[in-house]
């Protein structure tokens, strides 16, 4: 069944503006039934009883119960210097449940503070029409960027995975469970030094992804999948 955005007004659920199109894309039409995801934390099945040119209005059939991750997981990614490489990088860090995406700059980001914060909107966007294909209630949310140094995580558990490193993996560490978990990524050209001994202080556990180096959006997806596997 197919998911749309929408709210609930009175006894009904309406759909308007892009989602409305959505709807007409999808050649929906009255007597259909879809579910209606209200970003206020309810999802409803709804039946399509009236189409306008401006809205389209859904009698309430039942709520769905849905229960949200119970892993928090915020992700801090160095930029790499295209930054069209992050559009790419929202939708499947939300299809695995990422709560929180902070943009950082490295030493080794070679964009601006501007520059990100003129594709934000972008990657809301993006975040936000990606809930409708995993079914997740709310989508990533999408802060806004920070130094490196400026990293401040009070998270059960923080994890920077480091290229250089070789011998602590996350699969080794005898862990109790947690829910709230930070985690690190480099960009091109990994970490300084001086940067993950700053981590370090913080209270980041250095780990390993593996023998082989891998580019910024493999590591994303291998990170993520190790944590829920560990923790999941």
């Amino acid at each position: 069944m197919y998911r749309l955005l929408g709210r609930k007004e009175s006894d009904y659920l309406i759909i308007e503006d892009e989602e409305l199109h959505h709807l007409r894309v999808l050649r929906l039409k009255e007597g259909d039934t879809v579910e209606v995801n209200d970003l206020q934390g309810n999802v409803y099945e709804g039946e399509i009883i009236q189409i306008t040119k401006k809205q389209a209005v859904l009698k309430p059939i039942r709520k769905i119960e849905i229960q949200e991750d119970k892993l928090n997981i915020t992700l801090y990614l160095c930029m790499p210097n295209q930054l069209s490489k992050v559009d790419d990088i929202i939708e499947p860090i939300s299809q695995l449940g990422v709560k929180r995406f902070v943009p950082v700059i490295s030493k080794r980001s070679a964009v601006k503070l501007s520059d990100i914060l003129k594709k934000k909107e972008k990657w809301e966007k993006i975040a936000l029409q990606s809930i409708k294909q995993c079914k997740r209630l709310f989508p990533v949310i999408i802060e806004n960027p920070i130094n490196l140094t400026n990293i401040k995580s009070e998270d059960d558990f923080k994890i920077v995975f480091y290229e250089k490193e070789r011998e602590n993996k996350l699969k080794s560490l005898n862990l109790p469970q947690v829910s709230n978990i930070s985690v690190v990524i480099g960009a091109e050209g990994g970490f300084e030094e001086s940067e993950i001994n700053f981590l370090k202080e913080k209270g980041f556990i250095s780990l390993s992804l593996g023998d082989y180096i891998l580019k910024m959006e493999t590591a994303i997806i291998v990170s993520i999948c190790q944590i829920k596997f560990k923790f999941e």
